[in-house]
């Protein structure tokens, strides 16, 4: 989706690797079994999650938010999009989680959400480059705007 984010995510993975053989043997460890190039994964069952933006991350970066399980009657909102996403089971979507502000309502069942994130910190202390050029916000703003015929 993304070759940059990917290549630059897993140089950060490895560099915590590297650093984490010579500091602390259990990061070390968990580091050789992680699955992915995103330094950060989060579980969310059953819980809403009220509108926000995901501070920790940069604007041009993509989030991946996975959901799983058995219930009924999901949506996600993305109100700086005006959309609203009807949220099934095995539904997975990609999105930059500090620029688009987003929520989830409550649902009856069991949802499992798997969002996938960088964190920038780790990033600025790998000395990792943070691929900021492919988007900006005001090729966003562009887009959102209406088209005059």
């Amino acid at each position: 989706m993304h070759p940059q984010l990917y290549e630059d995510g897993m140089r950060g993975i490895s560099l915590l690797e590297d650093w984490s053989s010579a500091n602390d043997l259990g990061m070390n460890r968990a580091l050789s079994l992680w699955p992915t190039a995103f330094t950060n994964i989060l579980v969310i069952v059953n819980r809403c999650t009220p509108l926000h933006h995901d501070p920790q991350s940069r604007a041009s970066w993509y989030d991946i938010i996975v959901n799983v399980g058995e219930y009924t009657d999901c949506i996600m909102a993305i109100p700086t999009l005006g959309i609203k996403l009807v949220y099934k089971p095995g539904t997975a979507v990609a999105f930059s989680g500090r620029l688009l502000r987003h929520g989830v309502n409550a649902v009856e069942g069991n949802r499992y959400c798997l969002t996938y994130y960088m964190r920038d910190n780790i990033h600025h202390w790998a000395n990792v480059p943070r691929c900021a050029d492919w988007m900006r916000i005001d090729s966003v703003e562009r887009l959102l705007r209406p088209t005059i015929l």
